[in-house]
């Protein structure tokens, strides 16, 4: 791996959202010529070492993906993406 090029990508992604103030994962994903479950990756880890807010919400249907019925946009990287195998529910019901 490169070294810093996780924290490039985060400085990319908040220099994006201070230009934007508010963005949806399709924003970025569209920008950054990217899938939107590679973006909800991203954002989820600035979310979680107190980066930036996520303030909305939508249900994803069991069994897909955020970016399932995504056809616009074909992220070159998808063999790489890190949310591309769905995630166990903490908690849920079977």
């Amino acid at each position: 791996m490169i070294p810093g090029w996780k924290e490039e990508l985060e400085g990319e992604y908040l220099k994006f959202l201070q230009e934007c103030r508010n963005a949806a994962p399709a924003d970025f994903a569209a920008r950054f010529g990217v899938s939107e479950c590679c973006v909800i990756y991203w954002l989820t880890d600035l979310a979680r070492n107190g980066r930036i807010r996520i303030r909305a919400f939508e249900l994803v249907e069991k069994g897909e993906t955020p970016c399932a019925a995504q056809t616009a946009l074909t992220c070159q990287r998808v063999a790489f993406c890190p949310a591309s195998k769905e995630a166990p529910v903490v908690g849920g019901r079977g």
